[in-house]
C-alpha cells in the first residue's frame, strides 16, 4: 500500500512540476486535464479530447510563471466533446498568467474561450489556430430579423463579454505581441480588457458572428495588418441590413491612443465601431480619444464603415465603400477626417451634434448625400453628458472632391461652417439647408478645376511593422453586400458548397446560387420539388426548381472538387464527395393573435390573476390571424406604446420528430403546449440584454398539438417571434 501511495504522489508531482528546458526539448510532453505548466516545454503532437469546466476560471491547462516558451507543436486541444452545437460549448482551454510567456502552435477548439490571459506582461501568443469555439445560434431568418440576435457590449467591468465567448480573452495585460493567429467560425476573435501597449498584427480573425477584435479600457495598442473580414450578423441581402452590433473592430469605454492601421475589415456589421462608454455618458468626461485609424478597408458594412461617437479621433486615408454611412460621427468633436476614399455609400459622412471637426482631402463618389451635418433640437442623453454645450458647430470642410452625389451637403440646426476649395462634379444638388443654419461660409468651390491627387494625411502614416504582410482582400474578391450570406451559425465562409436561396417567383419557382470552392455538383436526391433546371453543373453555379405545394422540401446535391471545410470545422480532402442540401420543413401554422393593454389593476407581475382574467375574457384592442408568429401583426396597429400584452394560439400538426421551439418575447413570455407550461420566462428582472429575450425548449412531438403564447411588456419594444425547427437542422 505504501508503494502504491508513493507512486500516486510521484505521479501527482510530475503532473505539475514539468521538466526543465533541456529535458522538455528531448521528450515532448502529452497534455492532461488539470495540468499546470511552469517551465518551457514542447507538447507531444496529438488530438486531446479534454472537456473543460463550466466555470471559466477553471481551465483545462494552466500556464504560469516567467520566461516560459510552450510550443504546442500542432497539438489539438478539443473541448465540449459531449456537445454538438456551438452554442452549448463551455469551459476555458488554456489560462496564461505571468511574465515573458510565449505560447505558440496550438490548435484549440470546442470551448467557450480557447485562450484566456490574465495579468500577462511582455508575453506573446503566436501562430495558434483558435477557430470553431463558442457561437450563439442565430434566430433571424433569410426573410425576417429576430431582435434577440442583437448583442450588447456596453459593460465589461465584471467580464460580461465572456458570455459571447472568444478565441482569445485577455484582461489586465500589457506589452503583448499577438501575431500569426487564426480565429474563424466562432463569435468573437480577440477581446481585450484593461490591456495596454500591445501589438496585434498579421492575424486572421475573419468569418465570425460577432466581433473580430474588441478593446475595453485598453490604450496605447497597435492593431495592424490583420484580416478582420466578415464579422457579421443581422443582414439578409434584399431584406434587411442591421448589423446587430457586430463589428470587425470594437473600441469601447475609455480606449485611447491606439493605432489601427492597414487592416482589412470588410463585410462586417460595422467596420470600426467606437463608443466613448457608459462612464462618459454618465459623467460627460473622457471618451475613446486620440485613436489613429489609418489606411484600413472598411467597405461593405451594412451599417457604418466607421462609427466614432462622443470622442476625438483621426480617421485618415481609409477605403470606405458600399456602406450605409461611411463615417457616423454622432457627438464627435475635434476629430480629423482626412484623405479617405468614400464610394457608393448611402451617406458619406454623417455627424449629429458634432463640434470643431475638420473634413479635408477626401474623395466622395456615388453617394445619396456626401456630407450630412445636423443637430436634433431637444435631444437629451442619459446622465450628465448634456450638461455641456452639444450644439452642432464649427466645421471646416476643404479640399475634398465630390463626384455624382445626389446631394453634396445637407445641413440643419448647425452654425459656423466653412466650406471652401472643394471640387464638385455632376452634382444633382450642391447644398440643402434649412433656416436654422447660421454663419455658413462657402467660397472657391468649383466644378471645372481639377485638384491634384490628394496627399493629405500621409504625414500621419504609422511606421510599418517588421514582417507585416498585406492584409487586404484581392481586387474584386467577393466584393459587395450580396456576399454577406448568413446561416443559422454565422456568416457563410465559402469553404464548403452551399445551395443559397435567392428568390421565389409568383409561379412557385425557387432560384438558387451554388457557391463554394471550385468544383462540380450533381443532384443526389429530390423531395418536394420538380422541373429542375439542371441535374449537374459547376461551382459557382445556379439552380432553379418548382416547389411542390404542401410537401416538405429536400434537395440534396453531391459536390466533388477542392478541399472542403464544413461550417463546424471538419475537413474533407480534395476529391472527396461532399453532400449539401436545401431543406424546408413546412409545418402549416395559423395563429389567432390578440393584443391587450394593461394597467396597475391588471399588472402582469403584481396582479397575475387579474391579468390572466383580462387576457381570457376582455375584448382585445386588436385581433388578427397570421401564418407566422413574427411580429407582422404589429404593423400599423393603433395600440399604446407601452404596457401591452399579447396572446397567440394555434393548433399545429407535427410530423413525428424532435423539435426545437424558440420564443423571443420582451419582456415576459410563456409558452404552453396542450395546456402544459413548457417555457416560463415571466421575470423581467432576469433580462440583462436583448439575447435574454429568447428561450428554447426541445420536445418530441407527433400529431396535432395546441400551442399558446402569452407575452407582456412594460416598454414598447414589440418583441414576439416563434420558431419551430427539427432538431436535426441545428447540426
Amino acid at each position: 500500500m505504501l508503494r502504491t501511495l508513493f507512486t500516486l504522489l510521484t505521479a501527482s508531482v510530475l503532473f505539475v512540476m514539468l521538466p526543465d528546458v533541456g529535458a522538455a526539448a528531448s521528450k515532448p510532453l502529452p497534455l492532461k486535464k488539470g495540468m499546470v505548466i511552469t517551465h518551457s516545454v514542447t507538447i507531444k503532437k496529438g488530438d486531446y479530447a479534454l472537456n473543460g469546466s463550466v466555470a471559466l476560471d477553471r481551465p483545462v491547462i494552466e500556464i504560469t510563471g516567467h520566461d516560459i516558451v510552450v510550443d504546442f507543436n500542432g497539438a489539438v486541444l478539443h473541448g465540449s466533446n459531449d456537445k454538438k452545437r456551438p452554442d452549448e460549448f463551455y469551459g476555458t482551454g488554456v489560462l496564461i498568467t505571468g511574465t515573458g510567456i510565449t505560447i505558440k502552435n496550438a490548435v484549440i477548439r470546442g470551448y467557450k474561450i480557447a485562450i484566456r490571459g490574465r495579468q500577462l506582461d511582455h508575453s506573446s501568443i503566436d501562430s495558434c489556430d483558435l477557430s470553431y469555439n463558442f457561437r450563439q445560434h442565430l434566430n433571424s431568418t433569410r426573410r425576417w430579423e429576430d431582435l434577440s440576435d442583437w448583442q450588447s457590449y456596453h459593460h465589461n467591468e465584471k467580464d460580461e463579454w465572456t458570455r459571447f465567448g472568444a478565441g482569445i480573452y485577455l484582461r489586465d495585460c500589457s506589452n503583448l505581441t499577438i501575431n500569426e493567429n487564426r480565429i474563424t467560425g466562432g463569435q468573437c476573435g480577440l477581446m481585450m480588457t484593461n490591456c495596454n501597449k500591445s501589438t496585434i498584427f498579421n492575424n486572421d480573425f475573419s468569418f465570425n458572428s460577432g466581433i473580430g477584435l474588441g478593446l475595453y479600457r485598453s490604450s496605447g495598442n497597435r492593431v495592424m495588418n490583420n484580416k478582420l473580414d466578415w464579422n457579421i450578423r443581422g443582414v439578409s441581402y434584399g431584406y434587411y441590413y442591421r448589423g446587430q452590433d457586430a463589428a470587425a473592430i470594437l473600441v469601447y469605454e475609455q480606449s485611447s491612443n491606439n493605432i489601427f492601421a492597414y487592416n482589412s475589415a470588410t463585410h462586417s456589421g460595422d467596420g470600426f465601431f467606437l463608443w466613448a462608454g457608459a462612464s462618459t455618458m454618465e459623467t460627460g468626461k473622457g471618451g475613446c480619444n486620440d485613436n489613429l485609424v489609418y489606411g484600413n478597408d472598411f467597405s461593405y458594412a451594412p451599417t457604418n464603415g466607421v462609427e466614432i461617437t462622443f470622442s476625438r479621433n483621426r480617421i485618415i486615408r481609409n477605403k470606405i465603400e458600399g456602406c450605409d454611412n461611411g463615417v457616423w460621427g454622432g457627438y464627435s468633436y475635434q476629430s480629423l477626417i482626412e484623405g479617405n476614399v468614400f464610394k457608393d455609400n448611402n451617406t458619406g459622412i454623417a455627424i449629429e451634434q458634432g463640434q470643431d471637426n475638420v473634413i479635408t482631402g477626401n474623395s466622395f463618389s456615388g453617394a445619396r448625400t456626401a456630407i450630412s451635418l445636423w443637430a436634433t433640437p431637444g435631444r437629451k442623453m442619459d446622465g450628465h453628458y448634456d450638461d455641456k454645450d452639444v450644439s452642432s458647430r464649427n466645421y471646416l470642410v476643404k479640399n475634398n472632391s465630390f463626384s455624382s452625389p445626389k446631394s453634396v451637403f445637407t445641413i440643419s440646426h448647425s452654425k459656423e461652417i466653412s466650406i471652401f476649395n472643394n471640387i464638385v462634379r455632376y452634382p444633382a444638388e450642391f447644398i440643402r439647408l434649412d433656416s436654422s443654419v447660421k454663419d455658413l461660409f462657402i467660397r472657391n468651390n468649383g466644378i471645372s478645376v481639377r485638384l491634384k491627387d490628394s496627399l493629405e494625411g500621409a504625414e500621419f502614416a504609422p511606421l510599418k511593422l517588421e514582417g507585416a504582410r498585406n492584409a487586404m482582400l484581392p481586387q474584386g474578391y467577393l466584393d459587395g453586400r450580396r456576399y454577406m450570406m448568413m446561416t443559422q451559425w454565422g456568416p457563410y465562409d465559402f469553404r464548403s458548397p452551399i445551395l443559397w436561396w435567392t428568390k421565389t417567383d409568383s409561379a412557385g419557382n425557387m432560384y438558387f446560387d451554388i457557391e463554394g470552392p471550385a468544383g462540380k455538383w450533381k443532384v443526389k436526391s429530390v423531395e418536394g420539388a420538380g422541373n429542375l433546371s439542371a441535374s449537374e453543373g459547376t461551382v459557382p453555379g445556379k439552380l432553379v426548381f418548382h416547389k411542390i405545394e404542401g410537401k416538405p422540401l429536400d434537395v440534396e446535391l453531391e459536390y466533388t472538387g477542392g478541399e472542403v471545410t464544413s461550417s463546424f470545422g471538419k475537413k474533407y480532402p480534395a476529391g472527396t464527395p461532399y453532400l449539401f442540401s436545401y431543406k424546408k420543413d413546412e409545418i402549416p401554422q395559423s395563429w389567432d393573435v390578440k393584443l391587450f393593454s394593461f394597467d396597475k389593476s391588471t399588472d402582469p407581475i403584481g396582479k397575475q390573476e387579474a391579468f390572466k382574467k383580462m387576457i381570457s375574457s376582455i375584448v382585445p384592442l386588436k385581433e388578427t390571424t397570421v401564418t407566422q408568429l413574427n411580429n407582422s401583426y404589429w404593423d400599423g396597429a393603433r395600440i399604446p406604446g407601452s404596457d401591452i400584452a399579447t396572446t397567440a394560439a394555434s393548433t399545429i400538426d407535427f410530423p413525428k420528430g424532435t423539435y426545437v421551439i424558440g420564443v423571443t418575447g420582451g419582456e415576459m413570455v410563456r409558452l404552453y403546449i396542450d395546456n402544459k407550461l413548457v417555457i416560463d420566462a415571466w421575470d423581467p428582472s432576469k433580462v440583462i440584454n436583448d439575447a435574454d429575450y429568447h428561450h428554447e425548449v426541445t420536445l418530441s412531438l407527433k400529431g396535432r398539438h395546441k400551442l399558446r403564447v402569452e407575452q407582456a411588456q412594460y416598454g414598447g419594444y414589440g418583441l414576439l417571434y416563434l420558431t419551430i425547427h427539427p432538431k436535426s437542422s441545428y447540426q
